[in-house]
């Protein structure tokens, strides 16, 4: 580790090792004075990632939706069971005066003061495939007359079987449910896609901040360095080796290099807290994370090919397609039955009593029966029918024409990412090389402009050309994480 000048109270390291195809950049800063930032903790991607699953909101209100999903379906699911219901109304006691049609025709108010109570209890249970409701029922009713006449009377049934049955007509219920059960699918994939969303959005919150770094350690080492030159030039000045133009060349250089080392600590500022917000942890406090980069650099890039069919099942894209083309195929079913023909069928089965006294109401039950069927036959429509089945196969052939654009349109977004991956894992491995080559050839100009070997341009390209490979090095590194969670996040698979 080479010494840093004290002034910035930033000593920073860089160890870069090359193994094979096996790389890794540790970034380990002593980082920034009290007076800078406050105390600072390690971070690596991974745990970055770990904290944002289970912190960032995104994933919070994707779990939410997907719960609320299950909930439709299993509240679906409920309506086909059987139910129970007590209904009553108790009191129903009403006093007015009312219009009394004579024998005459002429009309008398008498006073009106009566209870009409009831009381039901009702079992049903609906068949999903056929909207069939069967049902039972017992009930009692009391009829009150509070006036002088002073009547009461009881009317009961103790039993009584129904059926009601929609003819022709759109069952709602299995529609629903065939739609509940597909919005479960897909919040379950956009749960599971948010996962990986959330790692690709930290990512390259962690590589902002990341090369925010990489720019205050490049900045603060390239002040401190030409602070060393601009002494050694002050010498050479006393003793008239050095023009008084290449002199304030390096004075300006070494004011423009501390500019930018403040800068690139505001820069990390910044991004930390953007990485912070990212991962919805800590946004309370200003404590910077000194970040380290991945260790290793991920397996093999899957087959493109494969990768891309594969991924389609998964999405939640092909389920909102398969959404789509479910609200079609309702729509030409709805046109087809909404201007056909509709009926009802309903009948009952049971008995009746009537008494004066509740008891007597239940002691010569009579038969009672009840059957009714209604029909809807359009003779002339104006064409409505065929006008309507013709929009909903318009669209419903759109629909399909959609989602086959959409599949195609994604399989090539995954084939090309999976092959950019390909490309990157190779291009980060030039990158390093790079990074040490001119990381050395930058120690040599150094060395060699102190032994008066060479001139300050060509100290100043080893500068920039040092700098230039770490900063693509890093961006290397990011979009290769960057490009290797995006990937994960259209496969929905670890790779």
């Amino acid at each position: 580790m080479r010494e840093r000048i004290d002034s910035f109270g930033l000593p920073p390291s860089l160890v870069l090792k090359v193994t094979g195809t096996t790389l890794f950049l540790v970034f380990s800063f002593s980082l920034f004075t009290p007076k800078t930032f406050a105390q600072s903790d390690t971070l690596t991607l991974s745990q970055a990632i770990s904290i944002a699953h289970e912190h960032a909101l995104g994933g919070k209100k994707a779990l939410m939706e997907y719960r609320v999903a299950r909930n439709n379906v299993l509240y679906n699911k409920a309506a086909f069971r059987p139910q129970v219901a007590l209904t009553g109304t108790l009191p129903n006691f009403y006093k007015t005066t009312s219009a009394i049609t004579q024998p005459d025709g002429t009309i008398n108010f008498l006073p009106v003061s009566q209870d009409n109570s009831s009381l039901n209890l009702n079992l049903s249970q609906r068949v999903l495939n056929t909207n069939t409701l069967f049902f039972a029922e017992s009930g009692l009713r009391r009829y009150n007359d509070f006036t002088e006449n002073g009547l009461q009377n009881f009317n009961s049934v103790p039993f009584r079987l129904g059926i009601e049955q929609p003819l022709n007509t759109l069952n709602a219920l299995k529609w629903e449910r065939r739609f509940y059960r597909l919005e479960e699918e897909i919040t379950k994939a956009t749960l599971d896609m948010n996962r990986e969303q959330i790692a690709g959005e930290v990512t390259a919150a962690f590589f902002d901040l990341l090369a925010a770094q990489v720019n205050h350690e490049i900045a603060v080492t390239n002040a401190g360095n030409s602070e060393k030159i601009y002494q050694i030039a002050l010498e050479r000045d006393k003793l008239g080796k050095i023009s008084k133009s290449d002199l304030l060349q390096l004075e300006l250089s070494l004011n423009s290099a501390r500019q930018s080392a403040v800068n690139a600590r505001r820069e990390v500022l910044r991004a930390s807290a953007g990485l912070k917000k990212t991962m919805g942890w800590e946004t309370g406090n200003d404590r910077v994370y000194v970040l380290r980069s991945p260790e290793n650099l991920s397996g093999t890039a899957p087959d493109p090919v494969q990768a891309a069919q594969k991924a389609w099942f998964k999405r939640p894209e092909q389920k909102q397609m398969e959404k789509l083309i479910l609200e079609t195929e309702r729509a030409l079913e709805l046109a087809r039955k909404n201007h056909g023909w509709q009926g009802s069928l309903s009948a009952t089965f049971g008995w009746v009593g009537t008494g004066a006294r509740f008891p007597l109401s239940y002691q010569l039950p009579q038969v009672e029966n009840f059957v009714q069927l209604t029909l809807r036959v359009p003779l002339l429509d104006g064409g409505k029918r065929r006008y309507s089945l013709n929009s909903a196969r318009e669209q419903q052939q759109y629909a399909e024409a959609e989602m086959e654009f959409t599949e195609q349109t994604f399989k090539q977004n995954v084939r090309q990412l999976a092959l950019q991956f390909g490309e990157l894992h190779k291009e980060v491995e030039l990158g390093a090389k790079s990074l040490e080559i001119a990381r050395e050839r930058y120690e040599i100009a150094n060395r060699r402009y102190i032994l008066n070997d060479i001139s300050i341009t060509d100290l100043s390209i080893a500068f920039n050309e040092r700098d230039m490979a770490w900063r693509n090095y890093t961006g290397l590194l990011r979009a290769y994480w960057v490009t290797y969670y995006a990937l994960r996040q259209l496969t929905l698979e670890n790779f």
